[in-house]
């Protein structure tokens, strides 16, 4: 009997230290402004977190003290002792110092470190990563956000980009007080963007091949403490008039050449609407992809982040309507797990349709309900719980 009682204390206090779930907020040592996009990660284990567009962070400690590290490419690292469990826990980086002096001295020296990087990359472009990942996408008419849905990933990765997929699991929301509109494939633009050795099949894009036709300058010196990172513009010389291009931004190791961030602002891209609808506008999409460093060679996919700015008129039962619509999504990965590599993965299709991969999923509540891995802004999390409240979460829309 005393030995049935020590068991059972035990494995309560086990249960009881497993969950010990951190929140808190990053924001900028002098300015007090939230960072998004900066990695944490548990010291001495492969618990790994990023915050959010608000600078939020969620991470989960199977017991407690633990030290918390936080990465950024822009700021310096910073580490945190947590004791006890807190909600408003702030942490505060400050930047990294910026070396202007030596960024005239070559002006080449930019075209020369990102060939360097892609060829670097190059030689790796086989290798696969195995990771899970959780993605969300909210789209807003007219500054209202209307739908949303969310599915966690295990996904299939290269250095070009996101190869295979499995949803796991989803949900989805829709409000019905809005302006109907929908873009049914965002997934394969965030899938197709997640990668920086980049193969487009059709516009141009920054790639090794296209380097000439870019006016390619350094920035500005990251001064971090192993290696300076150079910040790397580049502008399109001559962009077509009805042909896609990006201006990008590139973040290089000076020593290493691994690529550990990359900003597109991509013009003119082609997309699908329903039909009834035509862009008044060519659109004007925005992403930012971050990598983690590691041991490996190559940088592996951390965040991809997208922004589609919209104006469409639609036409329905003989009336039209002008939309301003912003379709914004995030792909976080929280895991690496080699484990995957043996699964089934779905190819990255551009006819792959979101909605429909969020209905094939039963809807699993107890899955949501207080899920650690979801991290939400502001305008998400006000929207996340209208639809909650209205029960309008699920596989089916709001009725």
């Amino acid at each position: 009997m005393l030995k049935n009682i020590i068991l059972f204390l035990l494995i309560s206090c086990a249960v009881k230290s497993y969950s010990q779930t951190i929140l808190g907020k990053v924001i900028d040592g002098v300015s007090g402004e939230p960072i998004p996009f900066v990695s944490l990660m548990i010291v001495g284990t492969q618990t790994t977190s990023i915050t959010n567009e608000n600078g939020d962070f969620l991470i989960k400690a199977t017991s407690l003290p633990v030290k918390l590290k936080f990465s950024h490419v822009s700021y310096l690292n910073g580490e945190t002792e947590v004791k006890t469990i807190s909600d408003n826990l702030v942490v505060k980086l400050n930047q990294a110092a910026i070396n202007l002096s030596e960024v005239t001295i070559d002006p080449y020296r930019g075209k020369k470190l990102l060939k360097s990087a892609f060829e670097k990359a190059a030689k790796y472009k086989a290798d696969n990563h195995y990771l899970k990942a959780f993605y969300r996408q909210l789209i807003s008419v007219n500054n209202n956000p209307t739908k949303i849905h969310e599915i966690f990933y295990d996904i299939k990765w290269n250095v070009t980009k996101t190869t295979g997929w499995i949803a796991k699991q989803t949900r989805y929301a829709e409000s019905k007080n809005q302006p109907e509109f929908d873009l049914s494939n965002q997934s394969y633009f965030t899938f197709s963007s997640s990668g920086y050795l980049t193969q487009p099949n059709s516009g141009t894009f920054v790639t090794e091949k296209t380097l000439d036709k870019y006016n390619i300058e350094i920035e500005r010196y990251i001064e971090q403490p192993d290696q300076d990172v150079a910040v790397i513009t580049c502008i399109i010389k001559k962009g077509g008039k009805n042909q896609f291009y990006s201006n990008s931004t590139f973040y290089v190791g000076t020593e290493d050449f691994k690529i550990y961030r990359v900003e597109n602002n991509i013009l003119n891209l082609p997309m699908d609407l329903d039909a009834g609808a035509s862009f008044k506008y060519p659109p004007i999409v925005k992403t930012i992809a971050t990598f983690k460093s590691g041991s490996a060679e190559v940088n592996v996919l951390e965040s991809i982040s997208t922004k589609m700015y919209l104006s469409v008129n639609t036409t329905n039962r003989m009336r039209s309507n002008d939309l301003s619509a912003i379709v914004s999504s995030l792909l976080s990965v929280y895991q690496e797990d080699n484990t995957l590599k043996d699964e089934s993965f779905q190819s990255v299709r551009r006819d792959t349709k979101d909605k429909n991969v969020v209905e094939s999923i039963k809807y699993n509540a107890d899955f949501w309900r207080n899920n650690p891995i979801v991290k939400q802004t502001s305008l998400e999390d006000k929207f996340s719980k209208l639809m909650e409240g209205q029960n309008a979460f699920g596989t089916m829309i709001n009725p």
